[in-house]
């Protein structure tokens, strides 16, 4: 990169202690029922979920490169995940204006200067920007997560944690297309390499703990169930989605929505990896054996999973001309622990 990150990163590991501490100064409308540490976490965490969101905003309309401005709406979600937290345990929000650069935590406020001005010498140094928020992002969540007790909180986090490893996923995709090899910028480089799917010591193999709702934050209304059968070595994928365009207004389905799409997938699977055929089920009438669906061959399907929080759904749809990938996450994290285990 053009510039170093290395004040960046410095400044950043000083708020986590000192600038979180000082978050709870004179807060005494906390609820007894989170500590000062906890209570620090959530407030700097929204803080942060907002540099985030406004340093994607801003790069993004420097270089209108989709992964920005697809980020960008991610982290406004996960702004929104914080929020609902801080509601719930009656904690004042520390947003108190929605203003792209506005802060009320100082030192995020200088940070997204330097990161905008960092990631405005190239596009190249846009997409190392992204990738360091993300790893600061997740370093950050997890120690968020070792120091609360409320199982609320730590759902949020995990997931907050999950959407992170996507996102840096999604942006060390487009360094590569640089031809540059990426390096770890805050993270240990073995937990990066996990991460992005490049370890080869205690790879990832699929298992029943899987078995879930997976979706992608940012295709709402979207998503898949995900089924493992170990005997028989097989995945089921469920695929629920939309036509690739709306229909007509006119066009109306006496059942749901007229554009409603489901696809199923099924295939063998041999470490973190499994290979599906797509199926297209036509025909049929709501429960009713009458007339009979047929069944054709819709493409394929490449699934990886990375661990028991994400993956990677890569499409293939010759009929409408469509390759794709698209990063997963659980819904839900009730099967972490059985994934875990099974591992």
């Amino acid at each position: 990169m053009n510039r170093s990150l290395t004040f960046l990163l410095a400044a950043i590991s000083c708020l986590l202690a000192t600038g979180v501490n000082a978050a709870v100064d004179g807060d005494s409308y906390i609820e007894t029922v989170l500590s000062d540490t906890e209570t620090a976490h959530l407030v700097f965490m929204r803080e942060e979920e907002k540099l985030a969101r406004d340093t994607y905003i801003t790069l993004n309309q420097t270089w209108g490169l989709r992964v920005f401005s697809n980020k960008s709406s991610a982290e406004q979600t996960h702004m929104d995940a914080i929020l609902s937290m801080l509601d719930f345990y009656g904690v004042a929000d520390p947003v108190d204006s929605d203003v792209v650069g506005s802060f009320t935590n100082t030192t995020l406020a200088g940070l997204y200067v330097d990161l905008v001005e960092n990631g405005q010498v190239s596009l190249l140094d846009a997409l190392f920007i992204g990738a360091f928020i993300e790893e600061v992002d997740m370093r950050d969540i997890q120690v968020a997560i070792d120091e609360t007790t409320q199982a609320d909180i730590i759902a949020v986090y995990e997931n907050l944690l999950a959407g992170s490893k996507n996102h840096l996923r999604a942006f060390v995709n487009q360094i590569e297309l640089f031809g540059v090899e990426y390096v770890a910028q805050v993270l240990e480089q073995s937990e990066v390499d996990a991460i992005l799917g490049k370890s080869t010591a205690g790879a990832f193999e699929i298992n029943a703990g899987l078995n879930d709702a997976w979706y992608y934050p940012e295709t709402t209304g979207q998503g898949f169930f995900i089924t493992v059968f170990p005997n028989l070595e097989l995945i089921s994928l469920a695929w629920f989605t939309y036509d690739t365009e709306r229909p007509a207004e006119e066009v109306e389905a006496t059942l749901g929505d007229a554009g409603h799409r489901w696809l199923t997938a099924l295939g063998p699977y041999s470490g973190n990896e499994a290979q599906l055929d797509i199926t297209i089920t036509k025909g049929g009438v709501f429960d009713s054996e009458e007339p009979l669906p047929v069944d054709a061959l819709g493409g394929t399907i490449q699934l990886h999973f990375n661990d028991c929080y994400s993956g990677t759904v890569n499409y293939a749809i010759p009929s409408i001309n469509r390759t794709g990938s698209i990063p997963i996450q659980r819904v839900a994290i009730d099967n972490v622990a059985l994934c875990e285990a099974l591992r």
